[in-house]
């Protein structure tokens, strides 16, 4: 239309959109995609030129937002009247007097009749994803194998996969999107890969889209002439910089070729925790198993998806018009078949470029209409197919002669060449004179569609502006939430204080600091808190059968005590033992719930967990591990399941005997006993904290559901729904990204800033192995309290900005922080939602702190935490204490005559509560039993005044409870003399040493020395990353192109002249074809 011809579509269904226009079945010759699938390109790359994306939609859109962009567009342009729906195309001839008119003739097809007519020109706009290839001759044994095996354009949604053991065979986007998804409901989960790949998360450097930090000129000119070895060398780095592909078992077999990447947010983590099984390729399928290469065991399947990609087809073509050899069509810069007569057919689309393929296909329609005006001449049929041959070669080189990476190509390059034939491609040079803004937002921001309208044909008045507001619309819609700053500058000259103060304590020698920051005095301690003493308890009553109970009752029976737990359900594991079930009050997880903490960080000191369990564990392996613990120490004998206690309360002698009297219950029969000690055990979370008197409205107006999250299970509830989740702890993210799979829309209302963390860490290791180290907390004692806090935001920002999501703002005064991976990208994809405080709820809507308001809310799920009351114990002596800044050390309470109530796990660290509560039953059972002292009630009573938070300005800001891992454990560890001396192990172990002052600070440090010593201990430390990295290494590669980083080094020294002869060459293009103006000598 824009050049003047008359063109008339014909599409088989009955609406445009093609791949994007969703449906729930399959319809022949359509392609097909699935119902979660969201855009691997982002929309200011994906954009028509002259046509941006309205602001608000997501930045990464679904199949939904992207038809109606679609639509959109073709309502703008008047493109609807040109397009018969519902008519297919049966055939395309040459007509007889083809090589003078290149002209065609086309059948076509509508409601049974055909219908015939003439064309000057065609061009072919059906893609590549209609025809799917399963290559079942490379799978020996499938035909016998008595599972469901289907292509994944069968695939629509996970129902199929429930209670399945899923293989998936092929890992491009498709595989890895449904290996991700299938994994929520399957048993298990496993991908085969013959060759591997690179994954790139959409969510890229601090945040951005992938492809606007990737796809610049500035990047393109520097991809395209660095030397062969450096450029792979810095590719190798940028992917693994993330995580460490070999560690996963994805690494690329051939990694020194250049792969095109995988895009997904989630399968590091999803593998990290178990949830995906990365294995090598198929050697055989059996009755009801597969057989790997490298690998003799059998695996059990139940389904496999092959993931194997698409053929290129044109069955309305004569098959010698398109010549497909090896599945790659002969196209002449993709787009025009070399041996014919007339450039009268054109073939749009048939590219796979590393970017979004709208600009590229609406590029490619420039340029063919251009020639099929006249406008544009093609080279000689000699030249094209020279190229064309050329190009297949040197791909065949590259890439292998795989069809998908046939068609790969560099997006930028391609586009610009492309606009270079029709007089397009903005003119840098030009632009710096004119306008110097536009040209660097050019050269060094992202390679938007709109800059091939700057100038040329088909010039755009709107395009200027629409570079300069680009990023404008890239952070409009993530930017629903403006977190509360204050002022706090971050002077450079901190930096440089602090690293000369970090170089003197090097140089002179250090100690390692305490829970409150000052040098611990070790005479001091040992004085107040490792002083012997005669035994003063025997029988000790343990309360709860969670993680604390077990370790407390293992920690009595070392210290020769007599425990007795008593344990209100009918089974072990507290907190980690789901059921469907909410009846009786008890707070269990949600059935989706992963640890927050690595197993190697987690585990108890003395008890490794085993190899090829998963780094992070869903709730049903760490249930396994405790009753592996509970077996291997005998402690089931101590427990008296289905036992309530009703009452904990003083003995009238108890100011001299410390014993407790203490009442349970059992099939509706009370019993009392009489104890020395008590151990509560039952954890911080007891009873759900719903504060609905601060949300106006919410039990007088709102006519929806509300809930608090202890009420959570699954999503099924909440399918098709409305849902606004209160709260943005590490509970209100994971059931806000989970929920977002099948709830209409979700909105997640945060009141205070929140720093985001991921469970994959630097390089692909579990985040409290990296975070935790001992080198670390001495850093964070060394330096300046303002520029450790500078140095965090900095590395919090790295990688993504929070700012720029609303979540959290550098300046920000009160900030948390919580772990969850898949935030961001639903963030970015507009899943997910951020809005501010809830000011009130009116009937179907919620009104929120910054005047918006969000309507038709379905359900409210408020994730406000959990409060600890301790029902049992007497009035008197829960008045003591209303929460663990109240306790000597979190645990005791510092008024009571005899020091026999211990309070274990009421504490929040920065690690895993596990290990804490394991080390505080250790000191407490070592006090009970006479071995440590505890110092007299007014050196506690000043301890906790110490330590105790100021009062906040804000009343309703509830107090957070986290402490330093490092810190609180190693104080404990002191008080109970098993705390390990890094200095001594210097001189006696330096190896050991190294590990455990630079390695993570792992649980079996403190069983190296002291009471409860265990002879395996340094063997488990020396030893805890061969654990971490078992369950990733299930596809190993044997790859020597590390042989080439020799190289890089002496490629670096070439980078500068490599960019000048880049420049150079284009500025003076090589001898060639020039579209416009012919051969040129």
């Amino acid at each position: 239309m824009d050049e003047g011809l008359e063109p008339t579509c014909f599409e088989q269904s009955q609406d445009i959109g093609g791949l994007w226009r969703y449906t729930e079945h399959i319809e022949p010759g359509q392609p097909s995609l699935y119902a979660s699938v969201i855009s691997n390109s982002s929309k200011e790359l994906s954009a028509f030129s002259d046509f941006p994306y309205p602001e608000d939609f997501p930045v990464f859109l679904p199949h939904a937002k992207l038809l109606d962009y679609l639509r959109r567009y073709a309502n703008h342009f008047g493109i609807m009247e040109h397009i018969k729906l519902g008519t297919t195309v049966v055939s395309i001839r040459k007509r007889p007097d083809f090589a003078t008119t290149g002209q065609w003739d086309v059948v076509t097809e509508a409601d049974g009749k055909h219908t015939s007519y003439v064309f000057d020109a065609v061009m072919v706009c059906t893609g590549n994803f209609s025809e799917p290839t399963i290559p079942l001759h490379s799978f020996p044994g499938i035909k016998r194998f008595k599972g469901q095996y289907f292509h994944s354009r069968q695939y629509k949604h996970p129902d199929v996969f429930k209670g399945k053991r899923v293989l998936v065979v092929g890992m491009g986007n498709s595989g890895v999107d449904i290996a991700v998804e299938a994994s929520h409901v399957a048993t298990k989960v496993t991908v085969s890969t013959r060759r591997g790949a690179w994954v790139l998360g959409r969510v890229f450097e601090h945040g951005y889209p992938w492809d606007v930090v990737f796809n610049t000129r500035l990047m393109s000119l520097i991809r395209n002439n660095l030397p062969g070895p450096l450029a792979r060398a810095l590719i190798n780095y940028s992917v693994n910089k993330r995580f460490n592909h070999e560690n996963y078992g994805l690494q690329p077999e051939k990694s020194c070729l250049v792969r095109e990447p995988v895009l997904n947010d989630d399968l590091p983590s999803y593998i990290l925790t178990g949830r995906i099984t990365i294995k090598p390729g198929v050697k055989e399928f059996k009755d009801n198993s597969v057989v790997f290469h490298d690998c003799p065991e059998e695996e059990p399947v139940d389904i496999v998806v092959f993931c194997t990609g698409y053929d290129a087809s044109f069955p309305f073509l004569e098959e010698k018009i398109v010549k497909v050899e090896n599945k790659h069509a002969c196209l002449y810069k993709y787009v025009f078949p070399t041996h014919l007569q007339k450039p009268t057919l054109a073939v749009l689309g048939l590219i796979r470029p590393l970017g979004g393929i709208m600009p590229v296909i609406e590029m490619q329609a420039r340029w063919a209409t251009r020639v099929f005006k006249g406008l544009c001449q093609l080279p000689p049929q000699s030249v094209m197919e020279k190229e064309v041959n050329e190009k297949k070669k040197n791909q065949v080189k590259w890439f292998g002669l795989s069809f998908d990476e046939v068609l790969k190509t560099e997006w930028l390059a391609y586009l610009d060449m492309l606009a270079s034939f029709i007089g397009a491609k903005p003119s840098m040079p030009r632009l710096l004179f004119r306008d110097p803004q536009l040209a660097f937002t050019i050269f060094f921001g992202p390679c938007t569609p709109y800059q091939y309208r700057l100038e040329g044909p088909g010039r755009w008045e709107g395009a200027q502006q629409a570079i300069l507001t680009q990023w404008d619309r890239i952070l409009k819609p993530t930017k629903t939430r403006v977190p509360a700053s204050t002022s706090s500058p971050y002077p450079p000259l901190l930096i440089v204080m602090g690293f000369l103060l970090l170089l003197a304590a090097l140089y002179f020698g250090f100690p390692l600091s305490s829970e409150d920051g000052s040098l611990p005095q070790q005479g001091a301690l040992t004085s107040a808190c490792c002083l012997l003493r005669d035994s003063m308890v025997r029988r000790v009553a343990i309360i709860g059968a969670g993680v604390g109970g077990l370790a407390s009752i293992k920690c009595c029976l070392d210290e020769g005590l007599e425990p007795t737990c008593f344990e209100r359900s009918e089974d072990i594991g507290g907190l980690w033992r789901y059921t469907d079930s909410t009846d009786g009050g008890r707070v269990t997880v949600y059935r989706s719930v992963i640890t927050n903490t690595s197993k190697e960080m987690s585990c108890f000191s003395d008890f490794p967990f085993p190899e090829d369990f998963p780094n992070y564990l869903p709730h049903s392996l760490l249930l396994e591990y405790f009753r592996m613990y509970a077996q291997h120490f005998d402690l089931l004998r101590y427990i008296g399941f289905k036992t309530t206690a009703v009452s904990v309360r003083k003995r009238p002698d108890f100011a001299a005997s410390g014993q407790w009297e203490v009442i349970t219950e059992t099939d509706g029969v009370q019993e009392s006993h009489i104890f020395d000690a008590v151990m509560v055990c039952t954890g911080h979370y007891q009873e759900p904290y719903l504060p609905l008197a601060s949300f106006p409205g919410i039990e007088t107006r709102f006519k929806g559901r509300y809930l608090h999250s202890q009420e959570y299970k699954d999503v099924e509830a909440f399918r098709g729904k409305r849902v606004l989740v209160v709260g943005i702890g590490n509970t209100g993210g994971d059931l806000a990204v989970e929920l977002s799979r099948v709830a209409v829309k979700v909105f997640l209302s945060a009141r205070s800033s929140t720093w985001l963390f991921s469970r994959v860490s630097d390089h692909g290791f579990p985040l409290d192995m990296v975070n935790n180290t001992r080198f670390k907390h001495f850093l964070d004692w060394l330096l300046p309290s303002t520029l450790m806090k500078w140095i965090k935001f900095r590395k919090f920002n790295s990688w993504f900005n929070h700012a720029n999501y609303g979540l959290a703002s550098t300046k920000s005064s009160y900030f948390k922080t919580i772990i969850n991976e898949e935030l961001p990208f639903c963030l970015l994809s507009g899943a997910v939602v951020l809005k501010p405080s809830v000011k009130e709820f009116t009937e179907s809507s919620a009104v929120f702190e910054d005047g918006t308001t969000e309507e038709n809310i379905d359900v409210v799920l408020f994730a406000t935490g959990y409060i600890s009351p301790f029902p049992f114990l007497d009035e008197s002596v829960r008045s003591l204490f209303d929460n663990n800044r109240c306790l000597y050390k979190c645990i005791f309470p510092p008024q009571l005559e005899k020091p026999t109530l211990a309070i274990i796990g009421l504490v929040q660290l920065t690690g895993s509560v596990m290990v804490g509560s394991e080390m505080q039953a250790r000191w407490v059972t070592g006090i009970f039993a006479g071995w440590n002292k505890l110092p007299p009630a007014s050196r506690m009573m000043a301890d906790v005044l110490k330590k105790k938070p100021l009062v906040k300005r804000n009343p309703s800001e509830r107090e957070n409870l986290k402490i330093n891992f490092i810190s609180y454990t190693d104080e404990i560890a002191s008080c109970a003399g098993v705390k390990p001396s890094v200095l001594r192990l210097l001189l006696t172990d330096p190896r050991l040493a190294l590990a455990i002052f630079f390695g993570p600070c792992t649980p079996y440090q403190y069983r190296l020395v002291g009471r409860g010593k265990w002879s395996g201990a340094r063997e488990a430390i020396l030893t805890q990353w061969q654990r971490t990295l078992k369950p990733l290494r299930t596809r190993v590669v044997d790859d020597s192109s590390d042989s080439s980083s020799g190289w890089c080094w002496r490629c670096l020294l070439a980078l500068p002249a490599a960019l000048m002869v880049g420049f150079l060459f284009s500025k003076y293009p090589r001898m060639g074809w020039s579209s416009q103006a012919g051969f040129r000598l």
